[in-house]
C-alpha cells in the first residue's frame, strides 16, 4: 500500500466530522499532501524502522492523528495506537480513557515520540516520550497554543513540502491496543481491483482487527466518514445522506 491510488482519486475521500459541527472534507490528493508533509516532519526525527510514534487517542481518532499514523506506516516506522478505552462508554463511542487510571493507554517500552490533542500534553501516558507533538483539534486550526516543551504540529507540519523523495513502501508496523496488526496485505494477495465501493463509516476509533480494512479502503481511494464526539442520531443521518454505507467500524449503535 502506498499513495498511488489515493493521489489519483477525485472528490472527497476522508470526510471528517467532529464536535460542535466541526467538519472538513479532504480529497485524495490533499490527504497525500498531508501524509508527505508528515514524512518530512518525522523525517527530522529519524523516521525509519527504529522510529516509534505513540498515539494514545484520548479523545478518539482525529484526522490529524490518522494522517500522522499513515506517514509513519508508509515510511517504514512503527505506529502504536493505545486507545485502551471502555468502548461501551457513552452513546458516541468516544473512548473514555482517563490519564493515570486503570485502563489508560500503555506507552511503548522503546524510545518514542507521541501525538496528542491540545489539553492532553501533560497526560501521564506521554510523560516518557522523547518529544510530544500537540495538535489543535478544530479542523482548520493553523496553530496550537503550547509552550516550548512541546511541538505545535499544526504549525510545524505546514513548513514541509507536499511531496517527498522518500520511497513510501508501506513497510511500517502497526500495534493497536497491544496487538500487532498486519495492516498491509502481502503482495499478490487477493484484493478487489479498482477503487473500493461504498462509504465506510467510523463512529469511534476502529477496533484492532478493523484497521486493515480501514486503511486499505482509504488508501485505495474509498470514501471514509470519520467522526469524533458525534452522537448516534447525527452520525446515522450523516451516513444516510452521504451515500451507500459499505460498512461500519468501532463501537456502533443504532
Amino acid at each position: 500500500m502506498d499513495l498511488t491510488a489515493i493521489t489519483h482519486t477525485g472528490g472527497p475521500v476522508l470526510l471528517w466530522r467532529g464536535p460542535d459541527y466541526d467538519s472538513l472534507d479532504l480529497t485524495g490528493p490533499v490527504i497525500a499532501n498531508w501524509v508527505n508533509k508528515g514524512v518530512g516532519l518525522f523525517g527530522d526525527y529519524d523516521l525509519g524502522e527504529d522510529f516509534t510514534l505513540f498515539a494514545p487517542l484520548p479523545q478518539g481518532l482525529h484526522w490529524r492523528e490518522l494522517v500522522s499514523v499513515l506517514s509513519v506506516l508508509l515510511a517504514g516506522g512503527h505506529a502504536v495506537i493505545g486507545s485502551s478505552a471502555d468502548t461501551g462508554a457513552g452513546n458516541s463511542g468516544t473512548p473514555a480513557t482517563v490519564s493515570g487510571t486503570a485502563g489508560s493507554p500503555v506507552p511503548p517500552n522503546a524510545d518514542h515520540v507521541a501525538i496528542v490533542p491540545l489539553g492532553h500534553e501533560d497526560d501521564e501516558s506521554v510523560a516518557e516520550a522523547d518529544e510530544v507533538f500537540v495538535f489543535n483539534p478544530p479542523a482548520l486550526a493553523l496553530s496550537t497554543p503550547v509552550d516550548e516543551d512541546f511541538i505545535d504540529i499544526n504549525s510545524a507540519i505546514r513548513a514541509y513540502p507536499d511531496v517527498t523523495h522518500r520511497r513510501l513502501d508501506g513497510s511500517g508496523t502497526l500495534t493497536v491496543d497491544g496487538e500487532d496488526v498486519a495492516w498491509n496485505p502481502e503482495e499478490g494477495s487477493d484484493r478487489p481491483a479498482g477503487r473500493p465501493q461504498g462509504l465506510l463509516v467510523s463512529n469511534s476509533t476502529p477496533l484492532p482487527g478493523e484497521w486493515p480494512r480501514f486503511l486499505q479502503h482509504l488508501l485505495g481511494g474509498g470514501e471514509v466518514l470519520l467522526a469524533n464526539g458525534v452522537d448516534d442520531s447525527r452520525i446515522t443521518d450523516l451516513a444516510d445522506s452521504l451515500g451507500v454505507v459499505h460498512g461500519t467500524l468501532g463501537t456502533w449503535t443504532k
